[in-house]
């Protein structure tokens, strides 16, 4: 349970960096050639990366929007496996560099201004609800252009050198732009990559390189783990008691998580936009700090784990994840955080395909300690 939490968290987090639409932008079609110059859109705007309010991002973004729009509400997000395919083959054919890219996109978020960052989860949450009134899934055009200003803000205010590193980290991301958007009218991409290179620009000259980057905790930062408090003590035992448990799995070859993203996206769509609109509306009730915190931990986490080769975190990384989760998750709005767990698709499936051959005292004693750390974090709130 712990750790389907722990990668519902990550890829919310990634998604709302990754799903932004420019990061599938085509380049224009040349005279010579028919194949399509696939722009890497997301990561050139990492490098450039726009200023919070800064003039003449609304501008371009605007016109961003408004060339683009037309390409987009083309494609059916929802029939699509394109997208959730290239997720799970791209875990399951090269899982470390997977992991890598993962860290490296949680490590920029821990540079951006945290109001602008929460401002795109908002943009994102109700473009979302307009999605799912639209049998492709698109949002409307007016929260179209408001994500990607909102992300265009938030992006102003990463950490040029850090957010230029994603440029290559996802592997085989090209292929993906290619295969969403080989078809596009060849005028109608040539003005969707216009728009963008004057966003790019618009974005370069107001960029501020992570000047509010958040203040992570010292406790979060402590190189020994201290489980303090009763929450604290809950999920230093609940980490004990589930640790051997994780340790068995490899999580960089496991075939149940890359199945389940394939294959649940692409059976229930609506559901699973729906699951990660609730996520986002999750987010939104907690508390800033206590979210910055649990971004740290993971960062940490992966990169313990990315030495080891069942990409396994390290025992007391395990624990700091589980702690930070639980102090996250007790500054949720309680009914709303009970609402996800049947927000997702085939949720309860995946569990047991990871754990149903657990040796039967250590489920017992995982469950039990789960069961005392839920009542901690309810007592907190």
């Amino acid at each position: 349970m712990a750790r389907g939490r722990k990668l519902l968290t990550v890829g919310a987090l990634a998604l709302a960096v990754a799903s932004w639409r420019p990061a599938f932008v085509p380049g224009p079609r040349t005279a010579r050639s028919n194949v399509m110059a696939a722009s890497p859109a997301l990561p050139a705007l990492l490098a450039a990366a726009p200023a919070a309010f800064a003039d003449g991002i609304a501008d371009a973004s605007k016109r961003f929007s408004d060339a683009t729009y037309p390409i987009a509400e083309k494609f059916d997000w929802g029939g699509s496996s394109a997208i959730a395919k290239y997720i799970a083959d791209a875990s399951a054919s090269n899982p470390r560099q997977a992991a890598l890219a993962v860290e490296k996109l949680l490590e920029v978020g821990l540079t951006m201004d945290p109001k602008l960052v929460r401002a795109a989860v908002e943009a994102h949450s109700k473009a979302l609800d307009s999605a799912k009134t639209n049998a492709k899934l698109m949002a409307s055009k007016e929260d179209f252009a408001a994500v990607n200003e909102a992300l265009a803000r938030m992006i102003a205010s990463a950490d040029k050198q850090k957010f230029a590193a994603l440029r290559t980290a996802f592997p085989e991301s090209r292929e993906l732009q290619g295969k969403l958007f080989g078809g596009n009218n060849a005028f109608e991409a040539e003005k969707a990559y216009d728009s963008f290179k004057a966003l790019t620009s618009a974005v370069r000259d107001a960029s501020i390189n992570g000047a509010k980057a958040p203040v992570i905790a010292e406790a979060a930062r402590a190189e020994r783990y201290v489980g303090d408090g009763p929450v604290g003590r809950a999920a230093k035992k609940f980490s004990e008691a589930t640790y051997p448990i994780m340790d068995k799995l490899d999580w960089g070859k496991s075939p149940e998580i890359s199945k389940y993203i394939e294959t649940a996206s692409a059976k229930n769509p609506k559901m699973m936009a729906d699951g990660i609109d609730k996520t986002l509306e999750v987010a939104l009730t907690m508390n800033q700090n206590a979210i910055n915190d649990a971004v740290f931990a993971h960062v940490r986490a992966i990169k313990g784990a990315l030495n080891t080769p069942g990409l396994v975190a390290e025992r007391d990384d395990f624990a700091r994840v589980n702690l930070a989760l639980a102090k996250m998750i007790a500054t949720a709005h309680p009914a709303k955080f009970k609402a996800l767990l049947t927000a997702f698709p085939g949720n309860a499936d995946l569990q047991m395909a990871l754990f149903a051959a657990n040796n039967p005292e250590q489920a017992k004693a995982a469950y039990e300690t789960f069961v005392a750390l839920t009542s901690a974090v309810a007592s907190s709130t």
